[in-house]
């Protein structure tokens, strides 16, 4: 559910009640613009020209749309790649080169090995200063187009999106152009990086916190006029970073899903399975009439090892029941997973590989359950989407699912304090077994499956949130 009130910086973002200066009203008119002008700073690649896209990237590529979909609003974007191009016959958005991965804030991930933590100062300020100069050119092209200046600057991550927005509002302001204002919507990998420094983490010296603070994009409103946050108890940990914010102008903004691609798309495990397997595992499917879906990456947090545990209880329990591992990581740790899934004895458990939006939403129509039991997950938004195409899900009672899980639309197993040890990864594999035992007996997917279709389209479409940021009205 969203939720605003008085006072919150996202309500005050812009009006779209048609209302506009006289001025502003005319050259609409002549030009044929639109009455409002956004423009956004994406951190990850969007999903096009065959790369994968992770759920940041999806996010922004949402909003993207959704704006230009709604009266009164266009909107314009950049976004970073190495593989890319700009498109030849989309004039809103563009991508902002690079010749390395895309800089990434934790250890590992499946898109980039590059870690910001990795730049020299020199290469950081270089990279820092191309975007800036780069959107600004972006900015000025499409302004003398439209014939009107931009209203709003929307950054994502709380990190150097933000610091290069603040440093393109002073330099607009400073040419003469002080409408423009910015606002930052806070994803959960940056503002991990600067817990994990806080903490001491040998990984994560501290660096970029104490920059970000000293840039002062976040010590009140004159930089950044509201923040959005999409999980309630990241609030708190935002503020921690940066406790003179006003607290006032944090809002809680849920993740929307894309139901145009995420919903029941009718595929089977007899007649689809097969199409995402390589050769050497399609001689499992003849035994397979029910699938569990795993998505995630190969880090600990996302727990796999509870899940591979759980499918060696499952599995031996249901002779027709298999599991898909979708996802992947490091080198080592593929090698890790397969390795002990073979060990385990899973003779029907597949690995798949990292997968785009369509074939995740077949998967998720064609499983029984999915299963995510993360650590302290910001948000949770692989749930909804696996909600979206009808198919419960199964989590752990941590992190920002506890915000949305209910009963109707699946469960989260209790926490295992020493989860680190091999030992607490078998007992919390072994909840895990417990209901996705329970969801195969019951037949969730026939009995909670349509109410999860129902549970996102009221309260989590990315027309919804997108109307929320616009202060809109919260949904009921």
């Amino acid at each position: 559910m969203m939720h605003g009130g008085d006072g919150m910086a996202v309500q005050a973002m812009v009006s779209l009640d048609g209302t506009m200066s006289s001025a502003d009203a005319e050259r609409s008119s002549q030009s044929g613009s639109k009455a409002v002008l956004i423009f956004q700073i994406g951190t990850n690649n969007w999903q096009r020209q065959g790369e994968f896209a992770p759920g940041s990237g999806i996010l922004h590529a949402s909003f993207h749309e959704s704006m230009n979909n709604m009266p009164g609003v266009k909107s314009y974007s950049i976004y970073p790649s190495k593989k890319q191009t700009n498109p030849e016959d989309d004039p809103t958005f563009r991508v902002f080169k690079i010749e390395h991965d895309i800089p990434i804030c934790e250890s590992v991930s499946p898109n980039s090995s590059y870690r910001w933590h990795s730049m020299t100062e020199e290469q950081y300020d270089a990279y820092l200063k191309r975007l800036e100069n780069e959107i600004c050119e972006f900015m000025d092209a499409v302004e003398a187009k439209e014939c009107k200046e931009f209203d709003y600057l929307i950054s994502h991550h709380a990190f150097t999106n933000a610091m290069t927005a603040a440093q393109i509002v002073e330099r607009r302001h400073k040419e003469g152009k002080t409408k423009l204002r910015h606002f930052n919507f806070v994803h959960g990998t940056a503002l991990k990086m600067y817990i994990k420094e806080k903490e001491g983490d040998p990984e994560y010296p501290m660096r970029f916190l104490t920059k970000c603070q000293g840039s002062g994009v976040f010590d009140g409103l004159s930089k950044t006029s509201g923040v959005w946050v999409n999980s309630e108890d990241y609030i708190g940990k935002f503020l921690d970073c940066f406790p003179n914010y006003p607290k006032e102008n944090c809002v809680f903004s849920c993740t929307g899903v894309n139901q145009e691609t995420f919903c029941p798309k009718g595929t089977t495990v007899a007649a689809d399975l097969s199409t995402f397997l390589a050769e050497e595992d399609r001689q499992k499917v003849a035994s397979m009439k029910r699938l569990v879906t795993f998505v995630g990456k190969f880090v600990d947090w996302k727990r796999l090892d509870a899940v591979l545990y759980a499918a060696q209880q499952y599995e031996a329990k249901f002779p027709d029941v298999g599991t898909a591992i979708v996802g992947t990581g490091p080198p080592d740790a593929v090698e890790k997973y397969h390795t002990m899934a073979k060990t385990l004895g899973l003779e029907r458990t597949v690995f798949l590989g990292p997968k785009g939006e369509q074939p995740l939403a077949k998967l998720f129509s064609m499983s029984e359950v999915g299963i995510f039991p993360s650590y302290n997950e910001s948000f949770g938004k692989i749930f909804l989407e696996c909600m979206a195409c009808g198919c419960p899900t199964i989590g752990a009672n941590s992190g920002g699912p506890k915000e949305f899980v209910k009963p109707e639309q699946g469960v989260l197993v209790e926490e295992e304090p020493e989860w680190r040890s091999e030992e607490g990864m078998q007992r919390l594999g072994g909840k895990v077994a417990a209901q996705v035992i329970k969801a195969l007996e019951e037949d969730w997917k026939k009995t909670k499956g349509a109410g999860c279709v129902g549970f996102v389209t009221k309260n989590f479409s990315t027309v919804a949130q997108v109307e929320g940021l616009h202060g809109l009205g919260p949904l009921d």
